[in-house]
């Protein structure tokens, strides 16, 4: 078995909210022995964070990413939906890169990438777990794919990285030359 080059050390779910809707009224799923529901007419508002020591701003090797899932009714929609469960969970993931073959943008979407399969996939085993025992039986989010979020919020990242070491190296150029003292001796 080869060792990753980007590890997890850690996963903590900051905030959890697993609440059920007394007027929901849906099926139940006798093959899967689950509700049966599928997820049209639903948001998933999702939120990330992805922070960074910037002191390794030329070569960051950890990170912290974050992701809150909150599930709401699509207002645009003809027929709004009743929601079995109201879900609103954050979850965090600390990351260790061991390697130096990715570098800016490939990085920030292989953290990204492997954020949001870690944390998606703990939130859907949380939310599973929650609902098990909850009033309307267990409740499994859909399987989701965020490789193309990934890439582009790794783009946004590898600029805003570049911006501060720019912003880093001018200001420390910048920075005016204090005056030497002369000394006080004179020379005889």
């Amino acid at each position: 078995m080869k060792v990753p080059s980007l590890s997890i050390d850690k996963v903590e779910f900051v905030h959890v909210k697993v609440e059920a809707n007394p007027s929901f009224e849906g099926e139940y799923s006798q093959e899967f022995l689950q509700l049966d529901f599928p997820f049209k007419g639903v948001l998933f508002r999702r939120r990330m964070t992805l922070q960074y020591d910037k002191d390794k701003a030329e070569d960051p090797k950890d990170f912290i990413f974050g992701l809150n899932i909150i599930l709401v009714n699509d207002e645009g929609t003809e027929s709004p939906i009743e929601l079995p469960y109201s879900v609103d969970i954050k979850a965090i993931v600390y990351l260790r890169y061991k390697s130096d073959t990715l570098h800016g943008m490939e990085l920030f979407r292989a953290v990204r990438a492997t954020g949001y399969v870690i944390l998606y996939g703990a939130i859907r085993e949380m939310v599973s777990n929650l609902t098990a025992r909850g009033s309307h039986g267990i409740w499994s989010l859909p399987s989701a794919n965020f490789n193309e979020a990934a890439q582009e919020e790794a783009e946004q990242d590898e600029v805003r990285r570049q911006a501060y070491i720019l912003k880093k190296t001018k200001v420390g150029a910048s920075k005016p030359k204090r005056p030497r003292k002369k000394s006080l001796d004179k020379e005889k």
